[in-house]
């Protein structure tokens, strides 16, 4: 059995994850089209088209998960780690990408607030993630709330339109080579 990272001071599991100093509870007010402002080449360009989808589906994660203190980073690393059992900081950083700092900070988090833990994997330098029950419980609230955030902002679209939409932002991903 591998051996775990020696614990810093944990929290009591089921309590609220630590407030950061801006907290995202705050409701981010966002509108996406003002009348009387003309785009004019804004209006045409597909990248503008998904950051303002983007603001405006932020915004209401922000509102949907706020009394979690979870942000899309947050949901979707723990959605990986559970989904990766074992996984490295350094390939969680690569599947993120974000800089391996970004992913320490993350974790530090979460294993300060009892949902994950480290587990050394024979190399000093890297840690094993795993979540705790704990991990999983909270994940299991969380993945609902996003499921019915999600819910509500496609609202609008048929389930073959949403299909449609996740293949077409799909295509706009950039592969490295």
């Amino acid at each position: 059995m591998p051996k775990q990272k020696p614990a810093t001071s944990k929290r009591q599991p089921g309590t609220a994850m630590p407030r950061r100093s801006t907290s995202t509870a705050q409701a981010i007010t966002f509108n996406a089209r003002i009348e009387g402002i003309n785009y004019d080449i804004l209006e045409e360009l597909t990248g503008y088209a998904v950051r303002r989808a983007q603001l405006s589906i932020y915004a209401d994660f922000t509102v949907s998960l706020g009394a979690y203190d979870i942000t899309p980073q947050r949901f979707s690393s723990l959605v990986i780690i559970s989904s990766n059992p074992g996984i490295s900081q350094t390939r969680l950083a690569e599947v993120m990408g974000i800089a391996r700092s970004g992913v320490v900070s993350i974790i530090d988090n979460f294993e300060q607030a009892g949902l994950l833990e480290r587990q050394d994997s024979g190399d000093r330098r890297s840690y094993n993630l795993h979540l705790t029950k704990e991990g999983q419980r909270q994940l299991e609230k969380y993945k609902q709330a996003v499921k019915e955030h999600d819910d509500r902002v496609s609202q609008q679209l048929t389930a073959k339109e949403r299909q449609q939409l996740r293949a077409l932002l799909g295509k706009l991903c950039i592969e490295s080579k």
